[in-house]
Order: C-alpha cells, then sequence, then structure tokens
C-alpha cells in the first residue's frame, strides 16, 4: 500500500508497505527494507522478529536491545504487530515498563499512518513493526 508522504522533521518517512517489507523516503533516496524494520531516531533497519511467535520464544533482551538502549529518549514504543492486532508477549510490556518506555500497540498498516503523523510532529518515539503481506 502506497502512503501520501507528509515532512518528516528530519525522519525518514514511510512511502509504501506490503508485499513483506516497507519503503522510507530519505533525502538520499528512497529505500526497501524487507521483512520486519525498527525505526530508532532516524534511521530504519531490519528488526529479527518476523512474527509473534519470535518474540514468546526469542531471546526478548537481544530482540528489545536497541529499544531498550534508548530509555530516557524514547517515549514510547509504536508497535505494529501486523496485518491484525495480536497483544505483545506479557514479559515484553512488562521489560518496557521497567524501562519507562510506553507502548502503543495497533495492526501494522495503522501503525505505519500514524508513524508518519507521529514523525511530522517531531516526536520522540521508536516503531517496530511486523511485515504484512
Amino acid at each position: 500500500m502506497k502512503l501520501v508522504p507528509a515532512t518528516g522533521k528530519g525522519r525518514p518517512l514511510i512511502t509504501a508497505y506490503g508485499a513483506g517489507g516497507f519503503r522510507f523516503g530519505l533525502p538520499s533516496g528512497d529505500i526497501r527494507i524487507d521483512g520486519s524494520v525498527l525505526v530508532l531516531a532516524d534511521q530504519p533497519s531490519p528488526w529479527a522478529v518476523s512474527d509473534m511467535e519470535v518474540l514468546r520464544q526469542g531471546p526478548l533482551e537481544t530482540l528489545l536491545a536497541p529499544i531498550l538502549q534508548g530509555s530516557g529518549q524514547i517515549e514510547f514504543l509504536l508497535f505494529g504487530t501486523g496485518a491484525t492486532i495480536e497483544a505483545p508477549p506479557l514479559h515484553m510490556r512488562e521489560r518496557l515498563r521497567a524501562a519507562s518506555i510506553g507502548l502503543e500497540i495497533m495492526s501494522t498498516p495503522s501503525a505505519c499512518r500514524t508513524y508518519n503523523h507521529l514523525a511530522s510532529e517531531g516526536r520522540h518515539f521508536a516503531v517496530a513493526m511486523l511485515r504484512v503481506g
């Protein structure tokens, strides 16, 4: 799905998502990231979480490490759970709470639109989204 880009106040904006990945508009040109994605500050990167089961079973500290390192600078994590809304594992929610990082959960399509809106406001947040399609 293509999105209408807005001004991102220095943050890359999502210009499209689906088909298993995301496209971001950067000053140097668009980039595509296949699979799930993590955006911290102004840098989108692949995220080694293919689905919710990986979060349930995987090494949570390793999977969340880049987010947890931003504790104190990140107001909240915007988490896109895939094509539908699904509650993240309790231990993930507890770990983020312990680091004083809020958590907003929504489907990945909604998270893409919300990300672009919040990025245009200059908010301090991280986004982790599971791929769709």
